[in-house]
């Protein structure tokens, strides 16, 4: 029987896989952000690296660089909307074309480091049409209810995804409601983990949320001010955005 797995925050999902003992999965990963901050992809050679990532505990950001790289995930498809994706995020995961990737490369290949091979796609949720045999599904509520979208819109959104002809069972689901991330739409989020089970027969596990643990500021923050962080934050995240734009990542 499949089983969803109902999540509040993202990386909940690698604590199921650890106690799962999980290893090499196969993932279609719905979700507006990437969650694979500090991993550098060539996609023609279909391997992966660790660059740096200033936060190197696991968080919702980078849960699933850490997923592949202890071997949890082997085969990932990243599905997002044209208001999601790598051109209006920040944090998200270098492919090897990427002008801000050759520093990265140079030095990868100074050391020599090989990579690990993951099998990836990224794909426009308008050119994605079905799960594929052996594949576990993820969905982020934010896929739907981004704080980037309309609230009006959300529900148009969930009844379109519901209406797909799914040819394939996923063993297991897993289903976060980002509150960070999206509209306040709880109800909504309810709503759809029930249809979901419905559409897939499927068992319901409520996930206990973790409890709020100080997270621990990185150094430069003892010294900066706080608006005077915000602001530069908010300087950097525009310029980078920006940059996008016009296609140089």
């Amino acid at each position: 029987m499949c089983v969803i797995y109902v999540v509040e925050e993202h990386d909940q999902v690698l604590d199921l896989w650890r106690n799962q003992q999980a290893q090499s999965l196969h993932v279609l990963h719905l979700d507006a952000h990437c969650d694979m901050r500090g991993l550098l992809i060539d996609r023609q050679n279909q391997r992966a690296f660790r660059i740096w990532d200033k936060n190197k505990a696991v968080d919702q950001g980078n849960f699933l660089t850490h997923a592949i790289f202890e071997g949890r995930v082997s085969s990932l498809r990243w599905v997002y909307s044209e208001l999601g994706g790598r051109q209006n995020d920040v944090g998200t995961v270098k492919y090897e074309s990427d002008f801000t990737a050759a520093p990265y490369r140079l030095l990868l290949a100074l050391r020599g480091v090989p990579g690990i091979p993951v099998h990836y796609e990224g794909i426009l949720d308008t050119c994605w049409t079905d799960l594929m045999v052996g594949e576990y599904l993820d969905i982020d509520w934010d896929f739907f209810a981004s704080i980037a979208y309309p609230e009006d819109t959300i529900q148009a959104r969930v009844d379109a995804f519901l209406k797909k002809e799914f040819h394939v069972v996923p063993g297991q689901i897993y289903v976060c409601y980002s509150p960070d991330f999206s509209h306040p739409s709880r109800d909504q989020f309810r709503r759809f983990v029930t249809d979901l089970s419905h559409l897939f027969k499927a068992q319901i596990v409520e996930m206990q949320p973790r409890r709020n643990v100080p997270a621990m500021q990185p150094f430069y923050r003892k010294y900066i001010p706080l608006p005077l962080f915000r602001v530069t934050r908010q300087i950097y995240y525009k310029t980078c955005l920006s940059l996008r734009k016009w296609g140089i990542y």
